[in-house]
């Protein structure tokens, strides 16, 4: 493999700058590229998984032609774009620093400069790489730590950030690798959105064999999801200026850094886009957090330590802890709860006939003067902590969260609802319903709270703010679709809506999917049309609609 990777970066060892200056950057266009051949394309889209290997040999460059082609078109953009990508390296294996960098002289794009910060490696075969022909490109700067340096991956990175010459950054672990096309693709996107500030993509994992699996396909922005966790990851996209603001990286959370800088970050409300391409690949070996994630228990206690500094800092009263139903990484936070008396119930009867649903909830009395928090829940479901209603009222206290789920269980403890999606004709699917309480699903989607679009219809706290700002429901809906139509509808004027597992409800059966939806399925899919073909935000494009289990397309 190393022999092929030097056969490689000898075909474009021609130095023409010696430096590339913003005024000059669109001269790297002509910078001979190095182009990878048919094999190295094909191994590095190898698979543990053969599902996935079908779904990469769909997405994917395979061939040296598919290659050229793509970097013809990427040539022939302005170069106004200007990326820089930030990786600091520390007594790095020489074979995997190799195929890293190999990684971002094999991108579609010439438009990017590479600054590799050594973080006082003391590794011979580290430094050798780096003083080797795998660095010979004017676009890649090597930057070595002084004994007044301050150490950790904080710090180095910092010290990229501070050479850049790009307007953007992207961060790159040493021992990990982008995607041929990700350059390409970050720079198409700015050109079309110059106000883009961050913008992140999917990624998977690779085996200590080098093979890929374990993929993310993430949802487009969403805030809450943050409070379980980083789920964003990598690649991750960042204007150079917007992480100065924010203060850079901090080193007292080395180790989730990353997550303590977006949640920074978030807070200047930056404008935030979601690439649904897997442009990362986070490499798995014996001594990082995605082999063993007691490798680093400093990464899961830092990570911590950055939500309660967030929290704080967002004056939210607030205890966070480890998830401890999911694997490390993940977290819960535990909200005050609000005073019952702020909680207005309006009761769905069991008897409830489906073209009642919205007459029966707009006939009650709470809306005549509504409390704080109306939460609507079918007289069949049974709270099982005495609190559910609470929690959900709790989270309707963050800025921009207008209505709220819990998870719903049979008596068998088999899950109900713990969020839905809908299928471009509108009809609504509850993935992993059926399947047992103790499956975290999909990106732990039933184990965490996270933003969703479609809450359940028959157990919702909505804000009075909301419900008073939209005026009710929409007269044309009779059935339970008033409220799946008045969710979206909140989308669409910055609303949010949640489900949380937090704030746990059971029952014997429940009308969720029921055919009391398809009465009104037609008007819903007329109506909300175009956002139906454009997917559910909060719900991958990689992801089939109709899956109870999160299945690739």
């Amino acid at each position: 493999m190393h022999s092929l990777f030097r056969k490689i970066v000898r075909t474009a060892s021609c130095n023409i700058f010696r430096h590339v200056t913003k005024q000059h950057w669109s001269l790297l266009r002509y910078y001979p590229p190095v182009i990878p051949d048919d094999a190295i394309l094909q191994r590095w889209q190898l698979s543990e998984w053969p599902q996935y290997k079908d779904w990469i040999d769909r997405h994917s460059l395979l061939t040296s032609n598919q290659w050229q082609e793509q970097y013809t078109v990427a040539r022939k953009a302005s170069g106004k774009v200007k990326i820089t990508i930030v990786t600091p390296v520390y007594n790095t294996d020489p074979s995997i620093l190799e195929e890293c960098i190999l990684s971002v002289r094999t991108q579609t794009s010439p438009f990017w400069e590479l600054i590799l910060v050594d973080d006082g490696s003391t590794n011979t075969e580290t430094h050798s790489v780096l003083q080797s022909k795998f660095c010979r490109d004017p676009r890649i700067r090597v930057i070595y730590s002084t004994k007044d340096s301050l150490s950790g991956i904080s710090a180095a990175t910092n010290r990229g950030i501070e050479a850049a010459r790009g307007e953007y950054i992207v961060f790159l672990d040493h021992d990990d690798r982008i995607a041929p096309e990700a350059m390409q693709l970050l720079i198409s996107t700015i050109e079309k959105d110059p106000d883009l500030a961050i913008i992140y993509s999917d990624r998977d994992m690779l085996s200590p064999g080098g093979k890929r699996f374990m993929h993310l396909m993430k949802p487009d922005w969403s805030p809450e999801n943050l409070y379980g966790g980083n789920y964003i990851f990598h690649l991750m996209c960042y204007r150079r200026d917007l992480i100065v603001q924010a203060g850079k990286l901090r080193s007292e959370f080395d180790g989730s850094q990353d997550y303590d800088l977006i949640l920074r970050c978030m807070e200047l409300d930056p404008k935030i886009k979601h690439l649904p391409q897997v442009l990362y690949h986070w490499r798995q070996h014996a001594e990082s957090v995605s082999m063993d994630d007691g490798a680093k228990n400093y990464a899961f206690e830092a990570g911590m330590a950055a939500l309660r500094d967030a929290l704080r800092r967002r004056k939210i009263q607030a205890t966070v802890k480890e998830n401890k139903s999911l694997w490390r990484g993940n977290y819960q936070v535990d909200l005050p709860l609000p005073p019952q008396n702020e909680i207005g119930h309006i009761i769905l009867p069991t008897h409830l006939a489906p073209d009642q649903y919205a007459a029966t909830i707009l006939a009650s009395p709470v809306l005549k003067d509504p409390p704080p928090y109306i939460f609507i829940q079918w007289e069949g479901y049974i709270d099982k902590e005495d609190h559910g209603a609470r929690i959900l009222a709790s989270w309707l206290d963050l800025e921009h969260i207008g209505m709220a789920s819990g998870c719903l269980t049979n008596e068998e403890e088999k899950f109900i609802y713990a969020g839905m999606i809908y299928n471009e004709e509108g009809k609504p699917t509850a993935p992993y319903a059926g399947y047992d309480s103790t499956e975290p699903g999909y990106m732990a989607a039933t184990k965490t709270a996270r933003n969703i679009s479609a809450p359940n219809p028959y157990s919702v706290m909505i804000k009075r703010e909301l419900w008073q700002q939209l005026n009710g429901f929409d007269a044309q809906f009779l059935g339970a679709y008033a409220l799946l139509d008045f969710a979206l509808s909140a989308l669409q004027i910055q609303w949010r809506v949640l489900y949380t597992p937090l704030a746990a409800f059971t029952c014997k059966s429940s009308p969720l999917i029921a055919s009391c939806f398809l009465t009104e399925q037609k008007a819903f899919s007329h109506k909300w049309k175009k956002w139906l073909q454009q997917g559910d935000p909060y719900y991958s494009a990689n992801l089939k609609k109709s899956s109870d289990n999160y299945e690739l397309t």
